[in-house]
């Protein structure tokens, strides 16, 4: 039977860290890389090097964001390691803008989503979210999830910031409604939720 664990906290807290932490033993981990490179920039790059410095040479790579659950009904991996959420939202968010909204790929605070849009990502998002949740419902794997908790930080100054917010809230809770655990890092210190 499948086990969902989430992982949250909020940026640099060592939520990552923690993850992997958890699995360093385990052989045969999937590492699910939704952050994706950004053509020439350094800073990202030099991000993505030390999340993959860390990984034990045993581990996997998987860099993909949208399709997963396909993708994961393909695989025969013991434990996956998705990180982040938050990322996989994101760039699904302006994949699906772009696909349905094409006149709205420059959110501005004068031109941006209706509520009805809005509410139409929404549901877009959420669904694929529990198609993915059920693909690994239908697994034998463990599958960790790591996303940033949204919540914690000050009210986003542009709109697209706060219906981010609120699109990441509400996926995070649906994830944490299907985890079997749950941890919040904090400084690198986690507390277990569920």
């Amino acid at each position: 039977m499948a086990k969902i664990v989430l992982v949250t906290g909020g940026a640099r807290s060592g939520k990552s860290a923690f993850a992997e932490e958890q699995l360093a033993d385990r052989e045969r981990v999937c590492y699910i890389a939704t952050g994706l490179p950004r053509g020439e920039d350094p800073e990202w790059q030099e991000r993505i090097r030390l999340h993959q410095e860390r990984r034990p040479a045993s581990w996997t790579t998987q860099e993909q964001y949208a399709g997963l659950a396909d993708w994961l009904r393909e695989q025969s991996h013991p434990v996956y390691l998705l990180d982040c959420a938050t990322l996989l939202t994101s760039n699904r968010l302006f994949d699906l803008i772009a696909q349905h909204f094409p006149d709205k790929l420059e959110l501005t605070e004068e031109h941006f989503l209706s509520r009805q849009e809005q509410s139409f990502l929404l549901q877009l998002l959420e669904e694929e979210w529990q198609e993915l949740l059920s693909a690994i419902h239908q697994t034998d794997a463990e599958c960790w999830i790591v996303t940033d908790e949204v919540g914690l930080g000050i009210v986003p100054e542009t709109r697209l910031g706060r219906f981010f917010r609120d699109v990441q809230g509400k996926i995070n809770q649906l994830i944490a409604k299907e985890a079997s655990e749950a941890y919040l890092v904090i400084c690198g210190l986690a507390q277990q939720l569920k």
